[in-house]
């Protein structure tokens, strides 16, 4: 089996050294912000050992990055917002190819006709997988519904052809796994969680479906304040990134 911690090594060591935190916040999102001006969020797990917290403002991004890596899922939610920080930027997008914002970015627009095409999965109970009919299966940690719980990965995810994940399969470490079961598949990681970074991921990761921050001092107020729907404030903006 392939080393599961090699994607968080190479997310982590591209991270530069010489990049400060200036604030930061866990709320029902956790978000981090640097001295480059930059803001990176992820949604907050919960979980695991509850950890002594490190400083985190006045630390290097790199260093506050390396906690997506912690098993106390709210640092390792710290950790992912930091890793955001630096790949999640309007200008690390700017000019890739395919790259689309705003509505025509709206992944439920997209993905619900492609996943029903086509035997697919979601993992995550996203708002647009109440849309879906008969030939997606939703996996979910809580699940809802019709949902399946996430263990069922291990024999829904083979096979199939379409998968959407959501980002936060980063912060809780199944991501590694369930990219291993896509091998033969195209998987789109949806949400503001996942860091853009093509070369990090495996093949299959063929889109990434999220959101940057373009305006830091209302994310940070938003966020603090409690936001459930962070991506609906105009502190964000939603870009769809195809990978060649």
């Amino acid at each position: 089996m392939t080393d599961p911690w090699r994607l968080y090594d190479r997310l982590i060591g591209e991270v530069p050294s010489d990049v400060t935190v200036t604030r930061a916040l866990v709320n029902r999102w956790a978000v981090v912000g640097t001295d480059a001006g930059t803001m990176g969020v992820a949604m907050t797990c919960h979980g695991g050992p509850q950890l002594p917290e490190p400083a985190i403002v006045g630390a290097g991004l790199q260093d506050v990055a390396a906690l997506a890596t912690s098993w106390d899922l709210r640092l390792a939610s710290l950790g992912v917002a930091a890793l955001n920080a630096w790949y999640a930027q309007p200008a690390q997008l700017a000019g890739l190819p395919g790259l689309v914002w705003d509505e025509q970015a709206d992944c439920a627009t997209r993905l619900v006709p492609a996943l029903a095409a086509r035997p697919s999965a979601v993992v995550g109970h996203f708002p647009f997988t109440e849309r879906l009919t008969g030939r997606t299966v939703v996996l979910e940690r809580r699940p809802r519904g019709d949902d399946l719980p996430d263990p069922a990965c291990e024999y829904e995810l083979p096979g199939r052809e379409l998968v959407a994940i959501t980002g936060s399969a980063l912060t809780n470490k199944t991501l590694p796994r369930l990219l291993a079961l896509c091998a033969g598949a195209r998987v789109h990681l949806v949400g503001p969680s996942a860091p853009p970074a093509p070369e990090a991921y495996p093949a299959c990761v063929r889109e990434f479906d999220g959101a940057v921050v373009v305006d830091p001092d209302r994310c940070f107020q938003d966020a603090g304040m409690g936001a459930r729907r962070l991506t609906a404030s105009p502190a964000l903006r939603r870009f769809a990134l195809p990978v060649s």
